[in-house]
């Protein structure tokens, strides 16, 4: 057992030495300006709002709401039936508001519900949102379930998050370095200066763990698969999103110039592939969260990224051949049918989309 513990360490301790020798150094805890890669918080409002959000969900019976990260959202119920009648009917008429309508939309699409999010990731814990640009029934329906919230939940959920925070936190300062110093060598761009908002929260949608373009990136702390080094995987597969405006253009043009059609959602299979490799990589024993995805099936392109992207992971290459490599596996062989619209339709589009 010892023996294939030191066995593991040396092989982590090789690829990180050879990696760093073709792509660079081992990177910092810091961007470029000295701030934190990750700045994580745990606000009262951005909380309420994701709880509610799920609440809503589980109410319209959506089918989402039996993933393991919601799923027991419903009976989160400790201490709600010490609450008065009063009480107890403020609450239930927020959760039928969001029923109605925040929860019929997509938290990640929908650009209303992204301004939310947004609006309330800047007030963290402030004891109202007087000021704060959100709908007028938002707002009013908010501010009534707060005290409601405070009262059951909020002590729960923030000890739940700084558990969290603490954890990732330790995570990042072992290994963060090294995979986002990866990372912006392996696509070839920028960590943002201000580096990246985490707002830690109880609940975030089903699947555990989102991210909006421009940020914040959501990450749930009562969801088991984002703790130990899963949730080091997934904090920075959230944060190569921020990416997605240059991928995505990379892989359809490359893919117009070689007439390939790809799958849409080859983009995050990349990230998918990327983030799980180096982080495997890395930490002794971590288990890629995507495995499970690629042996159903879902994800698409495994083959052609062990064939092609895996040897640019291991410094061989650049991105540009790497890309156009990946992208011409795709290319249909001669007299094969296209694919029918079926299972076009079947791919699908971002995190929220295809994890389980």
């Amino acid at each position: 057992m010892l023996g294939s513990m030191k066995r593991a360490f040396s092989s982590v301790v090789l690829f990180v030495a050879l990696w760093n020798s073709a792509f660079g150094q081992s990177g910092s805890l810091v961007t470029a300006t000295g701030k934190p890669l990750f700045t994580f918080h745990n606000g009262f409002w951005i909380n309420l709002h994701h709880f509610l959000y799920v609440l809503g969900r589980a109410r319209n019976g959506t089918a989402d709401s039996q993933r393991s990260a919601v799923m027991h959202a419903p009976e989160d119920l400790e201490d709600f039936n010490a609450l008065n009648k009063r009480d107890r009917t403020t609450w239930q008429e927020a959760i039928e508001f969001y029923r109605n309508d925040l929860s019929k939309r997509d938290v990640i699409f929908d650009r209303e519900l992204i301004g939310i999010t947004r609006a309330l990731a800047s007030v963290l814990d402030s004891s109202s949102l007087a000021g704060t640009a959100l709908p007028s029934q938002v707002r009013e329906t908010l501010e009534r379930a707060a005290p409601v919230y405070r009262r059951v939940w909020w002590d729960r959920h923030s000890r739940s998050n700084k558990t969290r925070i603490t954890e990732l936190s330790a995570l990042l300062v072992q290994y963060g370095p090294q995979v986002s110093n990866m990372l912006t060598h392996i696509y070839e761009q920028q960590w943002p200066a201000n580096g990246l908002d985490v707002e830690v929260s109880a609940y975030a949608n089903w699947g555990g763990a989102y991210s909006i373009g421009g940020g914040p990136i959501i990450m749930s702390s009562t969801d088991d698969a984002g703790t130990g080094s899963e949730g080091l995987e997934i904090v920075f597969h959230e944060a190569m999103h921020q990416w997605d405006a240059a991928m995505i253009p990379l892989l359809d043009g490359t893919a117009q110039r070689l007439n390939v059609k790809i799958p849409r959602d080859l983009f995050h299979s990349l990230i998918f592939y990327t983030a799980g490799y180096l982080v495997s990589r890395i930490v002794p024993g971590h288990r890629p969260y995507a495995e499970p995805l690629w042996a159903r099936g879902v994800l698409p392109g495994r083959t052609q990224l062990d064939a092609d992207w895996l040897p640019y992971l291991q410094g061989n290459g650049s991105l540009s051949s790497a890309i156009e490599k990946v992208v011409g596996a795709f290319k249909s062989p001669p007299n094969s049918l296209p694919p029918s619209p079926e299972t076009q339709n079947s791919q699908t589009h971002r995190w929220s989309l295809i994890a389980s």
